[in-house]
C-alpha cells in the first residue's frame, strides 16, 4: 500500500523533530521509500558495555514480528573489535548504535518524495590543505614501513542548516540518486544519507556485498565524460584501491561463511552520478546457520571500503590521525524485517545535523603508496559537492 499523506505530514521546523521516525528509500526498487513511524521502543547504545545488550534487544525484536531501522556509528568497530578491549572507544558524538522497533512500514511513491529546489549549503573544511598533507604524509610512512597498504583519511566540513531535514532529502535526491540512503531521526541529531554504497544485504542466508572504491569526476561534455569514465576502469591505482577492499571483504565473509561459498560476482564496474564516476565491485556468500544480527556486524562491521587494509591497523591508525570522531559518517545505516532480511548502506555521503543548526559533512578518500596529497585533498572536496553545488 502507498500513501503519500504520512510524508506530508513529518514535515516540521522543529529541531530535533516533533516525533521519532525512520524514511528509508531504495533507488534500486524505482526510489518506493518506506516510512517507518511511531516506534514502539528505542533501542540504543551509547557505550561499549552496552552493545552486546542492545543486540540482544534488537534480536528478541525481530522475533517478536518486529522491523527495525536505525543506524550503527563508525566508532561501534572499535567497541565490537576485541583487540580494542583494552582501549578506550573514541567517543563518537551519536550513540554506537541507535534502532526503532517498528512496525510495518508505510510504502511512500516516488512522487511523495518530491521536494524544493536545491540549494547549496555553505561548507568550511576543518583541514586545510596544509594540513590534510601533514596527516597525508604519516600515512604514507606507515604503508612504506609495511604497517598497511591502504588508509582511509577522512575529515569534517561544517555548516548550518536550519530548515525540515526531509525538505533538506527531498532536495539533495534529485542530485544524487541513492543507493540506500533516507532520513534517521530517532534522537537530538537528525542523519541524512544520500549513500550510492551498499554496505551489505541479506535475504535468508544468502548475503551481498558491493565495496565501492576509486572515484573520477564528471566531464562536461559526452565525449570527455565517456574519457574519464574509461580511464577509472583502465587506472591501474583505482584498480588496485578496489581489489585491496575486495580481499579484505572477501575475508571478513568467510569467517561468517559456508566454506567455499565465496565468490567475487563482477570486478571494476563503474557506476555513474550526477557529479563523479565511482568504481564497484560485487562479492557473494552463503552465511552459516548460527550468524545472526551480532555475528554480522563482529565480523563485518565497519565496511573495509572506509578504513583501509588490513582493517584493524587502518583504524589503529585513523584513531590516532584523524581529529573529530566520525559518528554516523562511515557507519552505516540500515533496516532488519521480521523475516530474516537485512539491509545496510556504507554511510558515506552522509551528513549529521545537531540542535541549533550545526551541520556535519565528512569526505574522504582512500591513501595508497602512489597517492598525491594534491589530488587526494581535491577528490575530498569533490565528494563533497552534492551539498555545496560547487
Amino acid at each position: 500500500m502507498t500513501d503519500a499523506a504520512p510524508f506530508a505530514a513529518l514535515k516540521h521546523s522543529d529541531d530535533p523533530p516533533m516525533r521519532p521516525f525512520v524514511l528509508f528509500e531504495d533507488g534500486r526498487e524505482g526510489g518506493c521509500a518506506l516510512l517507518f513511524e511511531e516506534p514502539r521502543e528505542l533501542i540504543l547504545a551509547n557505550a561499549p558495555e552496552e552493545v552486546a545488550s542492545a543486540f540482544a534487544r534488537m534480536e528478541a525484536a525481530t522475533r517478536a514480528g518486529r522491523f527495525l531501522a536505525g543506524y550503527a556509528s563508525y566508532e561501534l568497530g572499535y567497541a565490537l573489535e576485541p583487540k580494542f578491549s583494552a582501549q578506550a572507544t573514541p567517543a563518537s558524538p551519536t550513540p554506537l548504535l541507535a534502532f526503532g522497533v517498528f512496525g510495518a512500514p508505510r510504502r511512500l511513491p516516488a512522487e511523495a518524495l518530491q521536494g524544493p529546489a536545491f540549494e547549496p549549503i555553505a561548507l568550511t573544511p576543518v583541514w586545510s590543505e596544509a594540513e590534510y598533507a601533514e596527516r597525508f604524509r604519516s600515512c604514507r610512512d606507515y604503508i612504506f614501513a609495511g604497517d598497511v597498504y591502504q588508509i582511509n583519511l577522512t575529515f569534517p566540513l561544517h555548516g548550518r542548516y536550519e530548515g525540515d531535514p526531509l525538505a533538506l532529502y527531498d532536495a539533495l535526491r534529485k542530485r544524487q540518486p541513492v543507493a540506500f540512503g533516507g532520513v534517521v531521526a530517532l534522537g537530538r541529531e537528525t542523519v541524512v544519507s544520500l549513500s550510492p554504497e551498499v554496505f551489505f544485504e541479506a535475504k535468508g542466508r544468502d548475503i551481498r556485498a558491493r565495496p565501492m572504491k576509486g572515484t573520477a569526476q564528471r566531464g562536461f561534455l559526452p565525449p570527455e565524460d565517456m574519457n574519464r569514465a574509461k580511464h577509472l576502469v583502465e587506472d591501474e591505482k583505482s584498480r588496485a584501491e578496489n581489489l585491496m577492499i575486495v580481499d579484505l571483504l572477501r575475508n571478513d565473509l568467510s569467517r561468517l561463511a559456508e566454506v567455499g561459498s565465496v565468490k567475487v560476482t563482477d570486478l571494476f564496474t563503474v557506476e555513474t552520478y550526477p557529479t563523479l564516476h565511482q568504481m564497484t565491485s560485487g562479492i557473494s556468500a552463503r552465511l552459516r546457520e548460527d550468524v545472526g544480527v551480532a555475528e554480522l556486524f563482529a565480523g563485518l562491521f565497519p565496511c573495509g571500503s572506509v578504513t583501509g587494509a588490513p582493517k584493524i591497523r587502518a583504524m589503529e591508525i585513523i584513531r590516532d590521525l584523524e581529529c573529530a570522531a566520525r559518528g554516523v559518517y562511515c557507519g552505516s545505516l540500515g533496516l532488519i524485517t521480521p523475516s530474516g532480511e537485512v539491509r545496510f548502506n556504507v554511510a558515506i555521503r552522509t551528513l549529521t545535523i545537531f540542535p541549533g543548526g550545526e551541520l556535519v559533512c565528512n569526505v574522504g578518500s582512500a591513501i595508497v603508496a602512489d597517492s598525491t596529497a594534491r589530488e587526494e585533498y581535491a577528490e575530498c572536496l569533490i565528494k563533497a559537492r552534492f551539498l555545496t553545488g560547487k
